[in-house]
């Protein structure tokens, strides 16, 4: 082999590696915005319903501003800057959140972070996209959950740490810090390319209209819905009552809590990343949301922190199928038609739609029939979600397309756009 064939190899590295890091310390970053901030709130003595408000708002701003940041980012020629601005967005909204947990404050903190979610999490997607292509794309997504996972595993470790030796509110000053080197790890990635203008321009181009006519782009973001309405709720509650049962010992046992399924996380992403190229994605969709009625199921007769713990393993389940999927299903459907942010965008409506309903929907359920009740109605959601996944979802795999003649009935190939 010679020097100018090991290069290209090194320069592939170099930018995994980058993308490792950026992954680890945003995922890092977001471990402030989970639990830890109900856990938080309701030391402050807030209600269930105000709890639930405030996360709904944060939501409904991340739901509102998917499709129009993903039609941003497709239009922009830096990936890069669109991610350092929405990290600027994380570390305002984490500040802001230490100051004092008062109903403005919380409000617009919730709304920031919402804001500034909608641009990163399409905006990495991107970033894998354009350095491995679609064709690696189904392993890059596992190697990137497997790094957030344990940024966020490591954070939330450290976070609960903090929260229960000093105070919760240092939970969110340790979040603001931990922005700066996520800001500063983007300089390790390349500027935009030819190849990244070229898909800007495509992007452009091609109607939007397509997209909302895609038959596997909108059942799936009925399946992100029914997921979320399923799956956001449910840990906040457990930290509410874990926070009435056991006070200041609420932080570390959500600490690890929010550990268990990263550690999920991590082991299994890569793997389920090459299942994804071998089997398919729809059976192992099926799979994973299996998982959501089971858990909240159990979680309705016990929040005893050792099987709350031991329970935390079905949320990993879920969490690395949803995670890992869910750009890997719309680079299928919308990564060769320059609309891939766009795509994401309108699959992460679709789920802000079905967290904002799930926290007020639970919040409120809890408040006024008890968290058995809301319990109940979220395994209701997900078995929605398991059963439009089994019954309603086409596979997309590419190896499938040759058997695909008929899509144009469905709905328009956007690989032909």
């Amino acid at each position: 082999m010679t020097r100018a064939d090991r290069i290209p190899g090194r320069r592939a590295r170099s930018r995994g590696r980058a993308l490792d890091l950026i992954n680890f310390l945003q995922a890092a970053v977001q471990s402030g915005f989970g639990p830890f901030i109900s856990v938080y709130l309701t030391a402050a003595h807030w209600t269930q319903k105000d709890i639930g408000f405030v996360l709904s708002a944060g939501t409904i701003a991340l739901m509102a501003s998917q499709v129009p940041a993903g039609a941003l980012i497709d239009a922009m020629r830096s990936r890069r800057f669109a991610l350092a601005l929405a990290t600027i967005g994380l570390l305002l909204g984490a500040a802001m959140m230490a100051l004092a947990p008062t109903l403005p404050v919380v409000l617009i903190s919730q709304i920031l972070h919402g804001f500034a979610t909608s641009m990163s999490v399409p905006a990495i997607a991107a970033l894998s996209l354009a350095v491995v292509g679609k064709r690696e794309i189904g392993e890059r997504m596992g190697r990137n959950a497997r790094w957030g996972s344990i940024g966020n595993a490591l954070a939330a470790a450290m976070m609960g740490w903090i929260g229960y030796y000093i105070s919760y509110r240092s939970v969110f000053v340790l979040a603001a810090a931990l922005s700066l080197p996520a800001i500063m790890a983007l300089a390790l990635l390349p500027p935009a390319t030819p190849h990244h203008e070229h898909h800007a321009r495509r992007a452009q181009s091609l109607p939007i209209g397509a997209l909302f006519r895609h038959r596997a782009l909108l059942v799936y973001a009925a399946c992100a819905l029914f997921f979320q309405l399923a799956n956001a709720a449910m840990l906040p509650i457990v930290a509410a009552e874990m926070t009435k049962r056991s006070g200041t010992h609420a932080s570390v046992i959500i600490a690890v809590a929010i550990v268990v399924p990263q550690i999920v996380v991590a082991l299994f992403s890569p793997l389920i990343g090459r299942l994804a190229g071998l089997t398919g994605r729809r059976i192992l969709l099926v799979v994973g949301f299996l998982a959501l009625p089971l858990r909240a199921l159990a979680f309705a007769g016990t929040t005893a922190p050792a099987l709350v713990l031991a329970l935390q393993v079905l949320d990993g389940v879920a969490g690395t199928v949803f995670g890992v999927l869910t750009p890997v299903i719309v680079a299928d459907i919308g990564g060769s038609s320059g609309r891939f942010n766009l795509a994401m965008g309108i699959v992460g409506l679709a789920g802000g739609i079905g967290a904002a309903v799930s926290t007020t929907m639970a919040g409120t359920i809890a408040d006024q029939w008890g968290t058995a009740a809301a319990f109940f109605a979220l395994a209701a959601a997900g078995a929605g979600a398991t059963l439009i996944a089994a019954l309603a979802m086409p596979e997309t795999s590419p190896s499938d397309a040759p058997h695909a003649p008929h899509e144009g009935a469905k709905g328009p190939s956007l690989r032909h756009a």
